[in-house]
């Protein structure tokens, strides 16, 4: 499936359409696990409730998902799937991962004048997009910044090599 990404002027009209978006629709589960982490003790009694809550939790994510089972070949396949909700299911961690909404005192899209060095990696299928000018606003020593051909919100565990390389591209400056 074949991305186009926007022109440069509506680069910005897009990521302001998904941060209206993501306030409006998006935030509701951040919200939840913000405010009450232990009240998603639901999460625990039953890998159904937790698989439903991990498979409906993220627009982007339900279609990546949706296409797994529907025989996709790009991205995740079915026991990627299976295997991911396992892994928090067995191991007993899907509460104690939200605690990190729970810790986070500010919003991650609220960032501002962070002076290390940084890497943005925009994904075709993430949430929020951030066009390369604001991301210069937030990150002023900025040393890498690319728009992936593919991968969204969970572009580590469905495009790994991908992810790999974008992950080196951005320390590749700093050796």
């Amino acid at each position: 499936m074949a991305h186009s990404l926007p022109a440069r002027g509506e680069t910005s009209l897009k990521a302001w359409q998904d941060v209206l978006f993501r306030y409006s629709m998006g935030q509701a589960y951040a919200r939840m696990m913000g405010l009450r982490p232990q009240t998603l003790s639901a999460f625990a009694d039953s890998p159904v409730g937790l698989a439903s809550f991990m498979i409906d939790h993220n627009p982007a994510g339900l279609a990546l998902i949706a296409r797994a089972f529907d025989g996709g070949r790009e991205g995740l396949t079915r026991q990627d799937v299976v295997e991911n909700i396992s892994l928090y299911w067995l191991t007993g961690t899907a509460i104690s991962s939200a605690r990190l909404y729970w810790e986070s005192k500010y919003s991650v899209i609220a960032a501002k004048g962070v002076t290390l060095p940084a890497a943005v990696s925009v994904f075709p299928e993430e949430v929020y997009q951030a066009p390369r000018s604001w991301a210069q606003r937030v990150y002023p020593n900025l040393i890498h910044y690319n728009r992936a051909e593919a991968g969204g919100h969970f572009a580590a565990w469905e495009q790994p090599r991908l992810f790999s390389a974008e992950v080196r591209a951005g320390f590749r400056p700093l050796r």
